[in-house]
């Protein structure tokens, strides 16, 4: 979905140590008994601190750009994610495979990566986000991760992968089943009926979460969006099988609602677009054992759930929330400080998807608990072409200190500002946006017909083996269509955002 680029690896405080890969920081002196959790982060006590930072397509990570989860096995690190290949005759939209490695030393060093699911190009072209999760009681892996056939029949949906044995570097099979999941399956069911946080028409089932397995069943999360409401949503179904599924009731109840909604993002710290937040896309969540909290690191956006990638058009952070149940929205506790990671008091981008891929794990032999996302530069300064990198924190204790304060700040590069809010009387000066897809950098230009500052040039989507040096566009007359006045460059500028190109095919 991005562009692969290698950047200068981040530094932070202390002493620090490279390894090929990434950064280590060093751990300060802990004067705690035991690691803190998610309880300690929430009250006060404790911080998330860098713990490595890798680069896009460094030396020992490539092939893998995005939906990024860890699952730890006997202090093995095992990191998913999926790689984006580019368009194909087949499958012109574009086509991402599956993989997997392995780290030894907590993410500072990784393995060659092993293919879980690759596009077959006759019926399938996508396999993006997912989720794996091993289960001790079978010794079975289960991957579960959306999918989009050839041509997009049937939209987005979800299959299921499933492989024996303690080690994930093996032969996958497909659940004969697939896809398990046909789109708006289950937010059919979750949203029918009064009193609901959706609306029956909410379908795209992704970038679903195996949570846990509890009484022979595995709880699952999941986004969806309503195309004609332009609303979205989280849910939870539980299923013993991953082919029967269920959205309500049970001995660890479910809600038979969505469990984030616009509700629960509507009061963040945030200038949303329009004054609304829309709801949620991708999520991460933990359960605390000693206090039976739930924690979910959701994001959230305004505008639509897919990433527009002008400056100050979309707003992207992410949020902490809790509960000790699967409650609905909005039932959740929201944290004191909202969001949790970025927003304009956490320094973030106003572009869209500038955070992507949030996870929480905990490593089984220390016990830490680790959170890590990934920050997309769209508009680095005094760089011509985008660039993303994936961060990890650690969970450590404040040590009698106040720790920073919240929410987290986004920890790319320096951008560009957004661009000047313009009046009627003013033309908008000629800008050109720039935004990866795989192999090819594409780019897109609008201009200010110097006639009338209420008409604006038509999108013009281009396209180059390497990424040349920002330049301005030339206003141009004809080939224009007419838009209400306006005092923003977000509503006057043409949304190249919205344009069918591989990049923008695979949003969530």
């Amino acid at each position: 979905m991005f562009m692969k680029v290698v950047v200068p690896l981040l530094l932070c405080c202390h002493a620090t140590f490279r390894v090929t890969g990434g950064t280590l920081l060093e751990e300060g002196n802990g004067v705690h008994e035991g690691p803190p959790t998610l309880d300690d982060l929430w009250d006060g006590h404790a911080y998330f601190k860098p713990h490595v930072s890798i680069p896009i397509n460094s030396n020992g990570f490539q092939h893998i750009d995005a939906g990024t989860r860890i699952v730890v096995i006997n202090s093995t690190w095992y990191l998913f994610g999926r790689w984006d290949t580019g368009p194909t005759v087949k499958c012109p939209g574009g086509e991402i495979s599956i993989n997997v490695r392995a780290s030894m030393d907590q993410g500072i060093t990784w393995s060659s990566e092993h293919v879980v699911v690759k596009p077959d190009e006759v019926t399938t072209c996508i396999f993006a986000d997912g989720s794996a999760f091993y289960d001790t009681e079978s010794s079975t892996w289960h991957y579960l991760v959306q999918e989009l056939d050839v041509g997009g029949k049937g939209g987005w949906q979800l299959s299921h992968f499933m492989l024996q044995g303690a080690s994930p570097f093996g032969d996958w099979k497909a659940n004969p089943h697939n896809p398990v999941v046909h789109g708006g399956d289950l937010f059919g069911r979750i949203c029918s009926g009064v009193g609901k946080h959706c609306a029956v028409g909410m379908v795209d089932e992704g970038t679903p979460e195996i949570v846990e397995k509890v009484g022979g069943d595995f709880y699952v999360t999941f986004h969806g969006y309503d195309y004609k409401k332009k609303a979205a949503a989280r849910g939870v179904a539980r299923t013993a099988d991953f082919v029967t599924w269920e959205v309500s009731g049970g001995s660890n109840p479910l809600p038979a609602d969505v469990i984030f909604s616009d509700l629960d993002c509507s009061d963040w710290n945030v200038s949303w677009a329009n004054d609304k937040c829309i709801g949620s896309g991708e999520a991460s969540i933990l359960r605390v054992a000693a206090s039976g909290y739930i924690y979910e690191v959701i994001e959230a956006a305004d505008v639509a759930l897919t990433c527009d990638t002008q400056l100050g058009a979309q707003w992207w952070p992410l949020g902490l929330v809790r509960s000790k149940q699967w409650a609905p929205s909005p039932r959740w506790e929201q944290m004191g400080t909202t969001p949790f990671v970025g927003g304009p008091a956490g320094l973030q981008p106003h572009v869209g998807c500038s955070i992507q891929y949030n996870s929480f794990h905990v490593d089984n032999h220390s016990g830490i608990t680790f959170f890590a996302f990934w920050d997309v530069s769209f508009h680095p300064v005094n760089v011509s072409a985008p660039a993303q990198t994936w961060h990890v924190y650690a969970l450590d204790w404040a040590r009698g200190a106040s720790p920073p304060s919240l929410p987290m700040r986004w920890p790319g590069p320096a951008q560009l500002p957004p661009p000047p809010a313009i009046s009627q009387n003013r033309f908008l000066v000629p800008r050109r946006f720039w935004y990866p897809g795989p192999d090819v950098y594409y780019w897109c230009s609008w201009a200010v017909v110097p006639e009338s500052p209420h008409t604006w040039g038509r999108r013009r989507l281009r396209h180059s083996p390497t990424a040349p040096p920002p330049r301005r566009a030339r206003p141009r007359v004809r080939g224009t269509s007419r838009v209400r006045p306006t005092t923003s460059t977000t509503a006057a500028a043409t949304r190249c955002a919205q344009a069918p190109t591989p990049v923008l095919a695979i949003q969530d």
